[in-house]
């Protein structure tokens, strides 16, 4: 994984982010922060003034509510069998956080759709595949899936905070606030899913086959809520905008693509994930967003 932080730029997000309105920090190593964003107005090209290139994280914010859902109710639904009183407290402030998050891209989502952008139907079908999943899975089995995501969401987590482009192609500042305070918590507790399918017996081909159906699927279900707001947004045979795209994301230099070795790390049989430390671009990021 990369070693350094590349510089970043010096603008002071802080001026442009309310402080949370509480913090709850019981015991645990991270606290659960409540943003309460302000989403009005925001650029719904936010991301270079470019549609497609936008719209890719649009379609991963349909889903971030409900997905959020099913890693609380795979981790809460396993508590009972946690007898690690530290545990238990990394836990209760993972549910908290992935609670927020999910409230705050509900709340994003809702402006979109106000901008004629609507991703509730793609929000729907994944509530109905988490209850589903609930149904049919055994505990282990959502929490080997809750891991093999929440590695996906460390290391995308890590790239963009450790990256010198990314951010300043960013251009509204409500969406900059709420990717990179995401991104922070998600590296907050990037062990915690982890931790809980070991403690309840989880095993290391369970994870293994978790993570090569993610990471099959992931493609498909993001492209198709992104063709959908492509398609909303009157953009979908923009193909100037969907080459920016290809290169930006999948390019020689492309965001997604630096991150494939990075995911890798997830089948070696010793992986942890606090062995990448994180500990100097959160910081830099907490003092960015002004976060306690």
């Amino acid at each position: 994984m990369q070693n350094n932080v590349e510089t970043v730029m010096s603008t002071d997000l802080s001026s442009s982010i309310k402080k949370p309105t509480s913090i709850h920090q019981k015991g645990s190593s991270f606290p659960v922060r409540r943003m309460d964003f302000d989403f009005s107005n925001i650029n719904r090209h936010f991301l270079a003034n470019d549609p497609a290139c936008s719209h890719v994280w649009t379609a991963f914010q349909a889903y971030f509510p409900e997905g959020e859902q099913f890693f609380v109710d795979a981790v809460r639904d396993a508590k009972k069998y946690v007898k690690d009183e530290a545990l238990l407290r990394e836990i209760s402030a993972f549910i908290g956080q992935e609670a927020m998050h999910g409230k705050e891209h509900l709340e994003a989502n809702a402006e979109l759709k106000r901008q004629g952008i609507n991703v509730y139907g793609w929000d729907a079908r994944a509530r109905w595949a988490r209850k589903k999943l609930n149904k049919l899975l055994p505990v282990k089995a959502r929490l080997a899936g809750t891991t093999a995501v929440e590695h996906y969401t460390a290391v995308m987590a890590e790239h963009l905070m450790k990256s010198d482009s990314f951010h300043k192609m960013i251009v509204d500042p409500k969406i900059k606030n709420l990717i990179f305070w995401h991104a922070m918590e998600e590296s907050e507790h990037r062990a915690v899913a982890f931790d809980t399918h070991k403690a309840v017996g989880g095993t290391y081909a369970q994870r293994a086959i978790a993570m090569t159906i993610v990471s099959i699927g992931i493609g498909p279900v993001v492209l198709a809520a992104m063709l959908s707001c492509m398609k909303q947004d009157g953009e979908l045979l923009n193909a100037k905008s969907w080459l920016k795209f290809t290169d930006l994301y999948f390019g020689r230099k492309g965001i997604f693509r630096k991150m494939i070795p990075d995911l890798a790390l997830f089948y070696k049989r010793d992986f942890h994930p606090m062995q990448t430390n994180m500990d100097e671009p959160m910081q830099l990021w907490k003092e960015r967003l002004a976060l306690a």
